[in-house]
């Protein structure tokens, strides 16, 4: 009887030690949750970021939404990044961390590698910018 006890321990004792170096991967995280980015409403059209990522690469965009109808007008392709092989995904993605109106034509958009791009609104043509320009 008594081997029986000392087996069924040590089977719990196990299971514990497994679910406690299991927790500790998942607080270990590499990736942070997506930065929260605020759409822009302007002249009827919502303007917000989004992240489409791929199996082989990921893109950075700019969805217009008509307010009224919700109907999306169109996705506005900003910058892309192919993934590196053999390399966890989910660290080489590249996220929005902010949209601002500058003008009546213009939203600044700035993404997590520090790049930035203006969108004219009127023409929908992205132009990139070398660091504050």
């Amino acid at each position: 009887m008594t081997c029986f006890f000392r087996s069924d321990i040590k089977i719990k004792y196990f299971f514990l030690i497994c679910f406690f170096f299991l927790s500790l991967s998942s607080a270990f995280a590499k990736r942070s949750a997506p930065p929260e980015v605020s759409p822009i409403i302007h002249n009827g059209y919502e303007y917000s970021a989004d992240y489409c990522g791929g199996l082989f690469s990921g893109k950075g965009v700019v969805i217009i939404k008509n307010i009224k109808t919700g109907v999306i007008v169109r996705r506005i392709t900003l910058y892309k990044n192919v993934y590196i092989p053999f390399m966890e995904t989910d660290v080489q993605w590249v996220f929005i961390k902010s949209m601002e109106l500058l003008d009546n034509n213009t939203i600044r958009i700035i993404n997590e590698g520090n790049q930035i791009f203006d969108l004219n609104i009127k023409t929908r043509i992205v132009t990139r910018r070398l660091f504050g320009n």
